[in-house]
């Protein structure tokens, strides 16, 4: 559900609230000289893709308040979604504060959409009119090795960034927004066969009876991503920045894929989505200087002049997937991936576990050495009849220590 573009928005959603007063930066902040108004907050998103669409509804919390989705959930609400021949399409509350539409509906390119909302209480919204035009096919999706900056300290982290481009957009509204998923394939090559336990001063030996060499990652995005050609003469889309993947993410990975979805907005919603994308890249803090409210397209019926968060979207939808081998991504990239599974070496041992990991079987003076070094190894097969015990790398014996034994049911 977007949890990370939730808690933007959601920190997005106080900041503003915020009344400041003059304090000395040594001294404690005073949370009751902050007033608090609490106000409905929209995330809702149809496309011209048959599924469950969902309006999400919460409200904004105080700034020493619960932010927990469920405690702050706009419940018990009636919703729909009217076109411009008057046709609604409603939508039902399946857990709190989510209100999904049937899985077989679609909005129709060339239509124009609005959300209304009446709450539990009896207050009404509605959203401005949203047109909704169809977007244009991902011609590809590239990659290329960069270093990113990150955080306050701008450190620098070398991994791939992924790229998409779109040769023609005539058809549609030059303006967009990006939403990706992607999963990593990972399996080890030495999958645990005996699982060793220490208790008790005692090691206890268990065979497997489950495989854990092949595990699956998976992961979307968090983040406001845009893309426009009003500037392009030619209304091509080269090389929009899509997703970025620092190169320690493709450690012991045997295969890669990532899904772009692109949908097709008005110049109204790229604006709007473009002041949060301005919002989320400030870095600053509370009391830097605020640049005002960032309005949405929903409005209050009752009270013309209360204020309501969020956006209700109409996009035309297109996505894109691809599957790659570690060998499709930029050979730049590899001078910084640390690939442990990779040429690395057995350990067969007869002595004991105990032995083994406090380097008991060496001489007294390499064993601080040594000790460390064991530490990041792990059983993973072993001889009842004769005792000898086989090591390796932990993050190359059980795949779990990566990802989830799920796979996802796209994979190809």
């Amino acid at each position: 559900m977007k949890k990370g573009k939730y808690r933007r928005l959601l920190k997005l959603c106080l900041v503003w609230l915020l009344v400041f007063f003059t304090i000395a930066c040594i001294e404690e902040i005073d949370t009751t000289s902050f007033t608090y108004e609490k106000l409905l907050v929209v995330d809702a998103n149809i496309s011209d893709q048959a599924k469950a669409h969902v309006v999400r509804l919460f409200y904004t919390s105080p700034i020493d308040g619960d932010v927990d989705d469920t405690f702050n959930a706009a419940t018990g609400a009636t919703v729909w979604v009217e076109d411009n021949l008057g046709i609604r399409t409603y939508f039902t509350e399946q857990s709190s504060g989510n209100y999904l539409s049937s899985a077989s509906f679609a909005g129709e390119a060339g239509k124009s959409y609005t959300l209304f909302i009446t709450t539990r209480e009896g207050k009404k919204y509605q959203s401005s009119v949203e047109k909704l035009v169809p977007a244009p096919e991902i011609s590809k999706i590239h990659n290329r090795f960069a270093i990113e900056s990150t955080g306050q300290k701008a450190t620098s982290t070398p991994g791939v960034q992924f790229f998409i481009d779109v040769e023609d957009d005539s058809q549609s509204t030059q303006f967009y927004r990006y939403e990706w998923t992607d999963a990593y394939q990972i399996i080890v090559p030495f999958p645990k066969k005996w699982e060793a336990v220490y208790d008790n001063d005692v090691w206890y030996f268990f065979e497997v009876n489950e495989d854990i060499s092949e595990c699956y990652r998976e992961s979307r995005f968090d983040e406001v991503v845009l893309g426009t050609s009003i500037n392009n003469i030619n209304r091509e889309l080269l090389e929009v920045p899509i997703k970025f993947s620092a190169a320690s993410e493709f450690d012991i990975t045997t295969m890669y894929s990532i899904e772009v979805t692109q949908r097709a907005i008005s110049a109204e919603a790229y604006s709007y989505y473009r002041k949060i994308e301005l919002f989320n890249e400030s870095n600053g803090s509370l009391f830097d200087k605020q640049q005002g409210v960032i309005v949405g397209n929903i409005s209050s019926i009752d009270s013309p002049d209360e204020k309501v968060l969020g956006y209700f979207e109409a996009s035309g939808e297109s996505s894109k997937r691809v599957f790659l081998e570690l060998s499709d991504l930029d050979q730049e990239v590899f001078e910084y991936v640390y690939q442990p599974c990779v040429g690395s070496s057995i350990i067969e041992y007869e002595y004991s576990m105990k032995t083994f990991y406090e380097a008991g079987d060496l001489p007294s003076e390499v064993r601080p050495v040594e000790i460390p070094v064991r530490e990041r190894y792990e059983l993973f097969d072993y001889r009842p009849w004769s005792g000898v015990k086989y090591f390796a790398y932990k993050q190359c014996v059980d795949c779990r220590k990566r990802g989830s034994l799920e796979k996802p049911e796209w994979w190809q």
